[in-house]
């Protein structure tokens, strides 16, 4: 069976920086999902839903990959409904990335935002404080409060694949 990992945690915890980094080091696929949203707003299409298009990446990246890794911040409706689409395909492993909200906001201030969807600081907090309010059935989470260490971050990974 194909497995997705599914990164959720707030803007700024390091969602992005954990999936680089497993692509890497293992045999997952990360696809980052931020650079798709990007693209889709600033197309300004509104003949189609974006977490369409989401899937379709990937039902792609599947196509030659057994393991797939994305990020999200893993809430609203949207998410909700691929995520009912996806485990009808997929195998999932939920991964919680945790960081202090404070922590997070300080991170995009501070990172390049080319790959990241453009929202103000009060977005950021505003959708931060929904994100900490997700719970979902953990199969591992990571502590990056500290910037867990790569070797962190791949052993935690090999534990539940």
């Amino acid at each position: 069976m194909k497995t997705l990992f599914i990164l959720v945690g707030p803007k700024g915890a390091g969602k992005t920086h954990i999936g680089t980094l497993v692509n890497a080091h293992t045999a997952i696929k990360f696809l980052p999902v931020e650079p798709i949203w990007v693209d889709y707003l600033q197309s300004g299409a509104k003949d189609r839903d974006g977490w369409d298009i989401v899937e379709e990446e990937i039902d792609r990246v599947f196509e030659s990959n057994d393991r797939v890794m994305i990020e999200s911040l893993g809430a609203g409706e949207g998410f909700a409904r691929l995520h009912e689409s996806l485990k009808n395909k997929y195998q999932i492993k939920f991964i919680k990335v945790k960081c202090a909200l404070d922590k997070c906001l300080e991170r995009v201030r501070n990172r390049d935002s080319t790959a990241h969807i453009p929202i103000s600081a009060d977005k950021v907090e505003e959708y931060n404080k929904i994100v900490a309010q997700v719970s979902y059935n953990w199969d591992q989470v990571i502590d990056n409060n500290a910037l867990a260490s790569d070797l962190e971050i791949i052993k935690a990974i090999q534990a539940i694949e």
